[in-house]
């Protein structure tokens, strides 16, 4: 075995791409995060700056991760934060000190000065990676310490009640301006995506769009646990009956688009309702099965997301970081808002 940890490049793809096809993530419901037909083609929505990390076993690809770096608001104010993604080891190699190696290249990059602190995801239920990063992470690995729960949320789609507007997009890059600071971690800029806004008394007072990016990402339902196997024809025999949402079949690959960059003045709980009444109207129309929609558990919209009919996925939030910068102590209660599309 002769490992190698380079900067990744497209002689790389074809490699990248068979490691996540083979290594879903673990957890209650196991799922691929797939990247067909090209891998770096997905790696502009992460952000302006992205690297991509990559293990070798001589020419098999058995490692990858992502830097990114992009501006976010941070205590109300413009900042360039890093997140950390997109990790994936082969399963031949975990516990072979392969994540380790991969974190001292990292550290090499970081010593780039682009930014001093990161955040990232760990999906509930991935013991091995909490076990590795978290609770077990040896010398000269950064320090991951839980910030919250970014709660994703798959809504159903349906046709809708009642028509809404759409408006200029400078219309809604003055209000996500206002409003998006109220977030840490709110993008500051690069918006995306295909916007869709509320108006109350003449005035934008709820904005998202909705970015559809299965051209180059994929969502595949690899498997169940055990325990969810078992009660799967229980459970969706009795959401039939109920309306809510069933559970598809191992292998289906969600017809899903995200709900990005959702702004709503003052957290006001019927324009948020008729925001995502308006994304799921929009969805429909575009023959998607699924919206995606993410919040923290600290996010006081997150409840009203929750009375539509949905299949919820949680992940840990943590930021990260080495002695020179750990953003958690700067943080004051505004919730966080991690943008799911660019994750």
């Amino acid at each position: 075995m002769t490992l190698s940890f380079t900067l990744g490049s497209r002689d790389d793809d074809a490699g990248i791409r068979r490691l996540l096809a083979t290594n879903p993530v673990p957890g209650t419901i196991q799922l691929r995060y797939e990247r067909e037909p090209d891998y770096f083609a997905g790696c502009a929505a992460m952000g302006p700056f992205t690297q991509v990390l990559v293990a070798k076993d001589d020419d098999r690809v058995v490692g990858v991760a992502c830097r990114a770096i992009r501006p976010m608001y941070i205590n109300g104010q413009r900042e360039d934060i890093g997140y950390l993604g997109q990790l994936r080891v082969d399963r031949e190699y975990r516990g072979r000190f392969l994540v380790l190696r991969g974190f001292r290249l990292l550290r090499e990059l970081h010593d780039d000065g682009r930014t001093r602190s990161y955040v990232t995801t760990i999906i509930e239920g991935n013991a091995e990676a909490e076990g590795v990063l978290v609770h077990r992470a040896r010398a000269g690995m950064p320090r991951y310490r839980r910030l919250g729960t970014l709660v994703t949320l798959a809504l159903e789609t349906y046709r809708p009640h009642k028509p809404y507007r759409a408006h200029r997009a400078y219309d809604v890059l003055s209000f996500l301006q206002k409003e998006a600071p109220t977030r840490q971690f709110f993008p500051a800029g690069d918006y995306h995506g295909d916007f869709v806004a509320i108006e109350r008394n003449g005035e934008i007072a709820g904005a998202a769009a909705l970015w559809d990016q299965r051209a180059y990402k994929q969502t595949i339902i690899h498997d169940y646990s055990r325990a969810m196997r078992v009660a799967r024809p229980l459970y969706n025999a009795f959401a039939s009956l109920t309306g809510r949402p069933t559970l598809p079949p191992r292998g289906t690959a969600l017809q899903s688009a995200y709900g990005s960059f959702f702004c709503v003045a003052n957290d006001d709980a019927e324009v948020a309702r008729d925001l995502i009444r308006a994304l799921l109207a929009e969805a429909h129309a575009r023959g998607l099965t699924h919206l995606l929609l993410g919040f923290s558990d600290a996010d006081p919209l997150l409840p009203v997301a929750r009375t539509f009919r949905h299949v919820a996925y949680p992940a840990g939030i943590y930021t990260v970081g080495w002695d020179d910068g750990d953003i958690h102590d700067r943080l004051d209660k505004r919730p966080p808002h991690l943008e799911l599309a660019t994750l």
